[in-house]
This record gives structure tokens, C-alpha cells and sequence, in this order.
């Protein structure tokens, strides 16, 4: 049974500390933990279940907390998220107020990176991402190869019910590593145009006369 006395019928795969829960607690202590793959015991063995079988809706804007408007006209959106374990469907409830952010600037606030500018129907979080780049830089892992691995750790037996994400990951990786160029640039507004290599990283060991060589 559950520590709350209800009857405990989930566990989770991706939880360091498993336990039998009741579906109530399994929704609150996976409010941080979105991308966790719960499973629910019937007839004698476990079933996968994905969160969004089970009601739990990705809340934008609010802190973790569920806009009032959330459930207006258009209701939460269904989106396809990538993680460093899979791919998740997962309804996400937008910040509709008034005030409310951009739709990137939602996602960037819950470390994810939307693989498209307009109208967002996939995303994927920052370590995500950031494991693709090391993978690339390190052992030459190409985006086909990467999102044909995250597909088997979504699905390993029916890999082709899995949703496809090589084109949408292979462009958002890209507008990744441009941000990042932004980034180490230092460059604060993105519209100014560029000067030629003012991009790259200088090298310290390159002969500078203004940097590390007499004048």
C-alpha cells in the first residue's frame, strides 16, 4: 500500500527510490520528474504506462504551477518531447495571462528547446542536447544515429510505432549549437548583423600581436 494509506498500484522505472504509490502521490512527486516511465500493476504483473495516460500535464509559466487559463478554447497542446531516456508524448498547459512569455521562452524556463520557431509541436530538453554534442564532438555520433537510439529506448520492439524526430532533431541540434555560438560570443542581441569569424572562439596559443606577441 501506499505511505498514504490508499491502495499502491505504480512504480517507476527511472525513480532511484522505488516503491509501490497510489496515483495521486505518483503525479506529485513527478511534477519536477516529467519524463519518468511509470508502470501500474495489474492482474498479477507490471504494464507500462506514460504519464500522460494518467493525467499529468506539463505546466508552463506559472513555476510549476498550472495557469488559470490553462484549460481555455485551446486546451493543453500535445508535444513530442526527447529526454536523454526516449521520447515522450506529453500534453504541455501553455501560460495563457495576459503577460504571459513567448512559447520559447516557456519551454527555455523548463530546460527545453523547441525544434521548431513556429507553432512548436516537438522539443527536447537541454541534456538532451548537450549529451548529442558531446557524443558528436567525441565519437563522431551522427544525428541519424542519435535519433535512431533514442527510439530504441523509447520502444526496442516496435521501433517503427515510435515517433519519427531525425529531421526535427537534426534542425533543432542545429539552432542549438548557433545559440551556443551566440553564447560564448557573448553576443546579447542576435539581429545586429555579424562580422565575418566574430563567432569563433579565439585561440590563446595563435601568435596575436595585439594579444601575446611585443609590439
Amino acid at each position: 500500500r501506499c505511505t498514504t494509506g490508499m491502495k499502491g498500484e505504480f512504480d517507476c522505472l527511472d525513480c532511484e527510490l522505488t516503491g509501490m504509490r497510489c496515483l495521486e502521490c505518483l503525479l506529485v512527486t513527478h511534477r519536477w520528474q516529467p519524463f519518468h516511465r511509470p508502470m501500474r500493476w495489474h492482474q498479477g504483473h507490471f504494464m507500462q504506462r506514460s504519464l500522460i495516460e494518467l493525467g499529468y500535464i506539463l505546466a508552463l509559466g506559472h513555476g510549476g504551477d498550472q495557469c488559470p487559463y490553462i484549460h481555455d478554447e485551446h486546451g493543453p497542446q500535445k508535444m513530442t518531447i526527447g529526454d536523454v531516456n526516449g521520447m515522450h508524448e506529453m500534453y504541455v498547459g501553455w501560460c495563457r495571462c495576459a503577460n504571459a512569455s513567448t512559447p520559447a521562452r516557456q519551454l527555455f524556463a523548463r530546460c527545453l528547446f523547441m525544434a521548431s520557431l513556429s507553432r512548436p509541436r516537438t522539443a527536447f530538453t537541454f541534456r538532451m542536447l548537450k549529451l548529442f554534442h558531446m557524443l558528436n564532438h567525441v565519437g563522431r555520433i551522427t544525428p541519424w544515429d542519435f535519433a535512431g537510439t533514442m527510439h530504441r529506448l523509447t520502444d526496442n520492439v516496435n521501433v517503427q510505432g515510435c515517433p519519427d524526430i531525425y529531421k526535427m532533431f537534426k534542425e533543432g541540434q542545429r539552432q542549438w549549437r548557433v545559440v551556443h555560438a551566440w553564447k560564448w560570443a557573448g553576443v546579447m542581441d542576435p539581429s545586429i548583423p555579424r562580422k565575418p569569424g566574430s563567432l569563433a572562439i579565439p585561440c590563446v596559443s595563435c601568435p596575436n600581436p595585439e594579444t601575446n606577441l611585443d609590439k
